[in-house]
């Protein structure tokens, strides 16, 4: 089969660090492939170099047709959604060089009459003939709203740019389609669509943490970043993530239990050769006593004591030849977990904050009225399409949102913490004498202090200090325990990607004291192993839980035991 896409040996630097390192790749017109990897490690640098809008540093990439590079989009861009559709499509880029050519053969210049066709044939195969009627089909489809296409994105919620971007991947006509995290910020009706879109489309790689998109959707992977390969090595794998799992799995499982048989091997070899110099030892110093002690303390028996102790001695030495050559695997790499924990004083009954008859007015939108208590335990879900109101009751918890009608009681010596979709937290802490970006925190000297020197400062590992009054040896253990380095905690918050940041904020979530987590979309910007991670903590974490999330393995991960579904 023909590849649309090919790269080989594909190796970038930036700066003295390797991104990546002999990667190779094809896509074909039909094939589905998943990029995988931690945050990064490189993934949307691949994406990038296979767009061609980063060169590599060595090898090559080819292309068969048009590539489509769809990132995130960017909440902030002050484009219209029409326009970023056009632009993601090819279709504006192949307008322009229609225009120019088309120009050239009006002012006489005949040179452009095959230029011209080539210009003319790329923008019709782009779509460009009826791209608009196109836009106002996928918009419905997508449940986007026509009056929104003129909008500029940095006025739109966070699910109708996800939306904007679903829309773009529908009308797309490209031969293969980047796809940067397409499904952040994505209700279960917009992962739904996304699904059913790519089941008809070929030559796709697709870049997500999502897993039960990537069992859906891909039909091989690769996997950037794992830690037991060098820095921007690339692993292919064939066959969904579930089955990568599995292999990874099973890898692991084998790679602990050679790395235990060996070391176990080695202790014994060690006990023996322990044992055999303590008994040369003892036979040498009976020998030296001039025989006393032995049974027949005569010459001959003295040398023979000698000689045994020697020959024990020699085997003693063999037994620690063979002890020091035993190989020992590495032990396999592993992401250390986020521990949430409560102490024995935090462990309440009862409820932990309670909702009267709440309700929250935004223009013509209404949340409630709505009643809601939470004990120690609960796990709740929040479900609902984008826009239901589920950020907003999160704030009314949370305390950050005031209802307009209703009561909030939050029960004496109850801690909330929120780990926020918007991801900052950390970036934007409150000044001294502000609200404490952890809830239910008492402020005083101390963190004043820590704020102060966090806003002078501007690093990631001061902001942390601030927030969770530990020193710089337990704040930066904190963050390495999450996967930041030396070098990233040095910088300010405001620097780092949104999966750093969310990692930072699991270093403070995890040293907080709390009774009452509340987690909003938190598996988007979180890499694999991060999600993981989450879910373990989870999993034994005995307070109350509250937790919003279209993400179909994390829910089913947290064993809620209560669901509030808003909008109905």
């Amino acid at each position: 089969m023909p590849s649309s896409l090919d790269a080989r040996q594909v190796t970038v630097h930036h700066g003295p660090r390797t991104v990546l390192r002999d990667v190779d790749l094809t896509v074909h017109p039909h094939s589905r492939t998943g990029l995988i990897g931690p945050n990064g490690s490189g993934k949307s640098t691949l994406l990038r170099v296979l767009a061609g809008l980063e060169t590599p540093d060595s090898g090559r990439v080819t292309r068969t047709g048009t590539v489509g590079y769809l990132p995130q989009v960017a909440g902030e861009d002050d484009q219209t959604a029409r326009h970023l559709i056009h632009h993601r499509t090819g279709v504006a880029d192949a307008n322009r060089a229609l225009e120019r050519e088309a120009a050239r053969l009006a002012s006489g210049d005949l040179d452009a009459i095959d230029a011209h066709a080539a210009a003319l044939d790329r923008w019709m195969a782009l779509g460009g003939d009826d791209l608009e009627p196109r836009i106002a089909i996928a918009a419905d489809e997508v449940g986007l709203d026509g009056a929104l296409l003129d909008r500029p994105l940095n006025r739109l919620s966070g699910g109708q740019a996800a939306r904007v971007g679903l829309a773009a991947i529908r009308v797309s006509r490209h031969d293969v389609l980047l796809l940067d995290e397409p499904t952040n910020h994505l209700d279960h009706d917009g992962l739904a669509l996304l699904r059913r879109i790519l089941e008809h489309r070929g030559g796709i790689v697709l870049v997500s943490h999502d897993r039960a998109i990537l069992d859906d959707t891909v039909e091989q992977l690769v996997v950037l970043g794992d830690p037991d390969q060098p820095p921007g090595t690339a692993l292919n794998h064939t066959g969904d993530y579930a089955a990568w799992e599995r292999r990874r799995n099973e890898q692991h499982r084998r790679a602990h239990a050679e790395h235990e048989q060996a070391v176990d091997v080695r202790d014994q070899l060690r006990a023996a050769e322990d044992e055999t110099r303590r008994r040369a030892s003892a036979a040498q110093r009976r020998a030296s006593r001039g025989g006393r002690g032995l049974p027949d303390p005569d010459k001959h028996n003295r040398e023979w004591v000698k000689s045994r102790a020697d020959g024990v001695q020699h085997r003693a030495k063999v037994i620690a030849g063979r002890a020091a050559a035993v190989e020992i695997p590495d032990k396999p790499w592993e992401l250390p977990t986020l521990r949430l924990q409560l102490t024995a004083a935090e462990r309440r009954n009862g409820t932990a904050v309670r909702l009267d008859g709440i309700r929250v007015r935004r223009g013509g939108w209404t949340l409630g009225p709505l009643d809601l208590a939470l004990t120690y335990g609960d796990r709740v879900l929040l479900t609902g399409r984008n826009g239901s109101g589920k950020s907003t009751l999160i704030g009314v918890l949370t305390g950050r949102i005031a209802p307009d009608d209703g009561e909030v009681t939050v029960a004496p010596g109850t801690v909330i913490a929120e780990l926020g979709q918007a991801r900052d937290r950390l970036a934007g802490y409150a000044p001294a004498g502000g609200e404490d970006a952890v809830r239910g925190r008492p402020r005083d000297r101390h963190d004043a202090q820590e704020t102060a020197r966090s806003r002078a400062n501007g690093t990631t590992v001061d902001a942390v200090r601030a927030l969770t009054g530990q020193d710089e040896t337990e704040a930066r253990t904190a963050l390495a325990a999450f996967g930041l380095s030396a070098e990233v905690v040095q910088r300010s918050p405001a620097t780092l990607s949104p999966g750093e940041l969310t990692r930072a904020e699991l270093a403070v979530l995890a040293a907080t004291r709390t009774t009452c987590l509340v987690l909003d979309e938190p598996t988007n910007h979180l890499d694999i192993a991060s999600l993981e991670a989450v879910e373990a903590a989870l999993a034994d974490w005995p307070g109350a839980l509250v937790v919003a999330s279209h993400d179909a393995r994390f829910r089913g991960a947290l064993a809620v035991n209560r669901t509030v579904e808003l909008g109905r």
